[in-house]
């Protein structure tokens, strides 16, 4: 039977993105659960977007590998590997896109109570050889 330890945690969320040198940067106050399911730490919570929701789960594998998944509209899943690139693919509104994700810096941290945690990712989007943007995550969390 799997070992399973479930809270609600509040997610701070600032979001960094530069694209053609313009930076546009994104804050986010938003409740969330922290879910643990046999050792493993998820993060869930959901975004609003102009009224569409889309469910976000982190999975924090190690300190240096997470995985990114979001739902709805523009499906995603990416896996931020300190220094890798990893060739994953992006469903859009317009068909599914094939994108590298080049990630520089990826730090994942948790309390050992499980009552707070940190998340910084830093990392590149590229589709073949064109950059699309240099993206910054960093998330808190809190019991």
């Amino acid at each position: 039977m799997a070992q399973r330890f479930e809270q609600p945690v509040t997610v701070q969320l600032q979001t960094n993105i530069t694209q053609d040198g313009e930076t546009e940067q994104f804050d986010f106050n938003l409740p969330g659960r922290l879910v643990v399911i046999n050792g493993t730490v998820y993060l869930r919570y959901v975004e609003t977007d102009d009224g569409v929701e889309s469910p976000v789960t982190f999975k924090l594998n190690r300190e240096d590998d997470v995985v990114l998944t979001r739902g709805g509209a523009n499906d995603l899943r990416m896996h931020f590997l300190e220094g890798k690139a990893v060739t994953t693919n992006y469903r859009t509104p317009y068909g599914m896109m094939s994108v590298e994700v080049a990630t520089a810096e990826v730090s994942a941290r948790i309390s050992e109570d499980l009552s707070t945690g940190r998340i910084a990712v830093d990392y590149q989007l590229l589709a073949g050889e064109q950059l699309i943007g240099d993206y910054q995550i960093r998330l808190q969390f809190t019991a």
